[in-house]
């Protein structure tokens, strides 16, 4: 196995970069699919300038849509990425650093995937976070929303599910084998939430919206799941005791819900007495979660008519009435806690976190007995995006985060939606290729990895 311990532009294994002759997922992406992204924003943020009535924030809302535009023709002819501009958020000297010292005259299609995709949303926030009118407009904000309010109807399905099934653990606790069911199934659900990411899927209609979470519901995924380390895993957690779990989160609205409903299932039944959230501090990949998303959903269920669920019934505005007023509570007392540190919207892979993060690895995530990073983004920043042999151990792709002794448990719960992942049976995987070509950024298969960190030593291999 070569070194773990590399630069981001000097790495043992080739980065995802986008191929000339336009054959991969990372030409498409960058040729298609994140142009398409910035178009839309664009667009919608067009529709609220021409809706604000103030017009200095108008004639200011028009020269931001210039730079948007800006942007995105540097993106397609293929342009140096440049500095950013100083936007007061705080990270723009880290930023700046990094390209210095890594990717200094790089180009878009020249640029490693990780680098040019994360590069842009940066790009995109600054350019509104440096505006006088529009440096709190979320630009994401009503795709978030809308499809949210689309869904309420499996959302009270699965808030049901989820207080019917955390009843029966409290009531059953003495009971191993069933607490451990309950825990693979909230699992599974936060696993699958991650399929309703609009980052990959910008125009997700209501129909698919509701087949994905049907299959959430029903555990029809489950055979999708490629590398699954439940059964490890469960064997950590059912020894916490009102101990720590962190969960770097990803998308809002849907899945969003599948992770405050596994942290409802994890306090509830006693394993964890502390649950911190970490969000992103600006719109990011558009559907990651804000502290204002996370806010806005325990507002929707302590009030559903806020988005006119209509179609609900009594029990089940109940039901997420009774859940949000205790999510609500949970955030008032410090049983759950929001945490928007910068690093989550940096240029650094996490394999940095010690150096680069310290802050965050140091003082928030070696102290949690169990971390949770969420979705293909958080997965590509775990391994980075490297042509890995598929079969490389998930630990070996970590790095420090994985060996340093006070690591916690560290858990990858992802929907593969891009080239690159570990921990795979080479068997196996010869024949996922065989009966889908597209299967790694398909959305359609799954991993749940572990690393187990300081718990090494007490875990069955």
């Amino acid at each position: 196995m070569p070194s773990t311990d590399f630069t981001p532009n000097n790495t043992p294994f080739r980065p995802l970069t986008a191929a000339r002759d336009g054959s991969n997922f990372t030409y498409e992406s960058l040729h298609n699919r994140v142009p398409h992204i910035l178009t839309d924003i664009v667009n919608d943020f067009y529709a609220a300038v021409q809706g604000a009535s103030d017009a200095a924030a108008v004639a200011e809302g028009k020269a931001l849509t210039g730079e948007l535009s800006k942007l995105k023709h540097e993106m397609v002819t293929d342009k140096i990425l440049t500095p950013l501009e100083e936007d007061g958020v705080g990270d723009v000297p880290a930023w700046n650093r990094w390209l210095e010292l890594y990717f200094s005259a790089v180009t878009w299609y020249s640029a490693p995937f990780l680098a040019w995709e994360t590069y842009m949303y940066r790009r995109v926030a600054a350019i509104f976070k440096r505006s006088q009118h529009w440096s709190r407009f979320d630009y994401f904000a009503a795709k978030k929303e809308a499809t949210f309010r689309a869904s309420m109807e499996a959302v009270a399905r699965m808030c049901s599910r989820v207080d019917l099934l955390t009843r029966d653990s409290i009531v059953n606790a003495s009971s191993p084998t069933r607490l451990r069911v309950a825990f693979a199934e909230m699992l599974q659900a936060s696993l699958w939430g991650n399929q309703t990411d609009l980052s990959m899927f910008p125009n997700l209609s209501s129909g698919a919206l509701e087949e994905m979470q049907a299959r959430i519901s029903s555990g029809e995924n489950s055979s999708k799941v490629v590398a699954n380390d439940t059964e490890r895993i469960w064997d950590i957690v059912s020894r916490l005791d009102g101990g720590r779990v962190d969960i770097v989160l990803d998308n809002a609205g849907f899945e969003l819900l599948q992770d405050v409903l596994l942290a409802h299932w994890l306090v509830l039944v006693g394993i964890a007495k502390k649950i911190v959230f970490h969000t992103k501090r600006v719109p990011w990949y558009v559907s990651d979660v804000t502290n204002e998303d996370f806010r806005w959903l325990v507002n929707v269920a302590q009030t559903p008519s806020l988005i006119g669920a209509k179609k609900l019934t009594a029990a089940d505005e109940a039901t997420l009435k009774r859940l949000g007023d205790q999510w609500s509570e949970f955030l008032a007392n410090g049983t759950w806690e929001l945490k928007d540190e910068l690093f989550w919207t940096g240029p650094y892979g996490f394999r940095y976190l010690p150096s680069e993060g310290k802050d965050v690895w140091d003082n928030e995530l070696t102290r949690a007995d169990l971390v949770i990073f969420k979705g293909d983004l958080n997965y590509r920043k775990l391994v980075y995006d490297l042509e890995w042999p598929i079969s490389t151990p998930f630990v070996d792709a970590l790095g420090a985060i994985a060996t340093d002794p006070r690591a916690p448990a560290i858990v990858a719960l992802r929907t593969s939606k891009c080239d690159t992942i570990t921990g795979i049976d080479s068997t196996k995987a010869e024949e996922l290729f065989a009966k889908q070509k597209d299967w790694m950024y398909s959305g359609e298969y799954g991993v749940i990895q572990l690393s187990p960190g300081r718990w090494q030593s007490s875990t069955q291999d």
